[in-house]
Formats: structure tokens, sequence, C-alpha cells
């Protein structure tokens, strides 16, 4: 079984505008220093130092769409606490989905 963590806009309170570097000034804002890397369709952002990163998904314009944390991601709950924070601020959801 593959647990991973997902986060969604709600698209018609928080349409998607907001951009892969606004999204990581947020997290090094909060103490999640990170870098964004940029893979076709999707940006990979790599929290430093950790094993955590986030897989977004992206629209043509280079708004955010969707992000999934996998498994085996490196995170306690201060890490965790301060991801779900910054989510929370640009009226992000989470849900744990289990395939």
């Amino acid at each position: 079984m593959i647990v991973e963590d997902n986060f969604f806009p709600d698209p018609k309170e928080h349409p998607p505008t907001i951009t892969v570097a606004e999204i990581c000034e947020r997290f090094n804002a909060a103490g999640l220093p990170c870098k964004a890397e940029r893979q076709n369709d999707n940006v990979k952002v790599v929290f430093n130092g950790r094993k955590s990163n986030l897989l977004f998904t992206v629209n043509p314009s280079g708004n955010l769409l969707t992000a999934t944390m996998p498994e085996e991601s490196d995170y306690n709950a201060d890490f965790a606490c301060r991801l779900f924070e910054v989510f929370d601020s640009i009226g992000w959801s989470y849900e744990p989905t289990n395939d």
C-alpha cells in the first residue's frame, strides 16, 4: 500500500493563481528552505536537508493546481505543522489518499 499526502485548492474560493516561486517564498518564510525543479508539466519542490519533497502539477501559466507529498518523505511534527500552515494560508486543503 502506498500512502500519499495530497493538497488541493478549492477552485471556487481560491482559484489557482499562486506560482511555484510564490509558494517557495512562503515555505522559506516559514523556515522550510527549499528549491524548485521543473519537470515538464510538474514541479518538484525539494526541502533542504530532508528527503521530503512535493510534486506539484501546474497549468500552462505556471500556476499550481495540485500537490502530492510521497510516502518516503522525511518529516516530523514541526515540519508538518509549518507545511500545513503554508497550504492553509493559500486556501488549500489536505486529503490523505490510500492507493
